[in-house]
């Protein structure tokens, strides 16, 4: 058996999230019947974490263990082949049997995206949210600054009460995973795996920290990137209505710290569309990839 990497695009809006949930189209269940069909036996796949239904992907990192001897741009291509039109593999190698694309994830970078007219654009009605208003990008500016560092995002994490229209796996890394797995936190508490030198605590409960909020315009969209260590369900939509909301000059820039400190969902601004998110990439340690060159086999010492 290879452990093998894929970087998966996807357009999130036939999808119901990624996480495979019984018949309901999801990123992971496509993934899955693709690649058994091409390698003839179950495998199972595992993403760096669980977009939520409507929402894209530029890279998601995620592992599978196969037995196959096809070269790995032999895989990208025999994969896609296998594949509808609204998901593609980018690329595929080889790493250390012990990796883990979720529980070894480092940094995430997610994309929110503003289409600032008051005409719809057709061609972005699906990529990104229409905001017919004026906004205040100064004030934005001030209040992303306030979300960097290390917080509770309890005011920013979606409960099912709050977004009837948030499906199981949204863009967090929290809940328990629908796909068995033997390299994660319950089978180290348990004394069935030790985990690799490179794999670092992940964060807990409601804390997360946040390395960089910034907000770019060009050509009429405004790009929302949000660049962190973990992802509450819901989070990087409820921080974008937040921030509309002071864009739009119904709340302050310091009201941002206000909602840190209350730790309640209540009060923070409503979750945007799915549409308008992308997660754009996950940064993993040197380690698990060192070893293999970009066609899977094992480099040269």
């Amino acid at each position: 058996m290879r452990r093998i990497l894929l970087e998966v695009e996807y357009h999130g809006q036939a999808f119901f999230g990624w996480q495979r949930q019984g018949p309901s189209r999801s990123v992971q269940a496509t993934l899955e019947t693709a690649i058994a069909d091409l390698v003839q036996h179950e495998v199972a796949v595992h993403g760096a974490g669980r977009t939520d239904r409507g929402v894209h992907a530029k890279a998601m990192p995620a592992h599978v263990d196969i037995d196959s001897r096809l070269r790995c741009q032999e895989l990208v291509m025999a994969i896609n082949a296998r594949l509808p039109q609204d998901c593609a593999v980018r690329t595929a190698r080889q790493v250390d049997p012990r990796f883990h694309a979720r529980f070894d994830a480092l940094r995430k970078l997610y994309r929110y995206r503003f289409y600032l007219s008051r005409a719809r654009s057709p061609l972005l009605a699906d990529r990104a949210c229409l905001v017919p208003r004026t906004i205040d990008l100064a004030a934005m500016h001030q209040a992303a600054a306030l979300l960097v560092g290390t917080h509770d995002f309890l005011s920013f994490r979606t409960s099912p009460e709050h977004d009837q229209a948030v499906q199981p796996g949204a863009e967090h890394e929290n809940d328990s995973d629908v796909t068995p797995d033997l390299h994660g936190p319950a089978a180290v508490a348990h004394g069935d795996f030790t985990p690799p030198p490179w794999r670092k605590p992940r964060p807990q409960g409601t804390t997360r920290t946040l390395f960089d909020v910034t907000l770019r315009t060009r050509n009429g969209l405004l790009n929302l990137d949000v660049h962190g260590d973990g992802f509450l369900r819901g989070m990087v939509r409820a921080i974008a209505g937040s921030l509309l909301e002071v864009g739009l000059g119904k709340q302050s820039p310091g009201w941002i710290s206000t909602l840190l400190q209350a730790r309640d969902r209540r009060l923070a601004g409503a979750n945007l569309p799915p549409h308008g998110l992308t997660l754009v990439s996950v940064d993993y340690p040197s380690e698990p990839l060192a070893g293999f060159d970009l066609e899977g086999a094992a480099a040269a010492p």
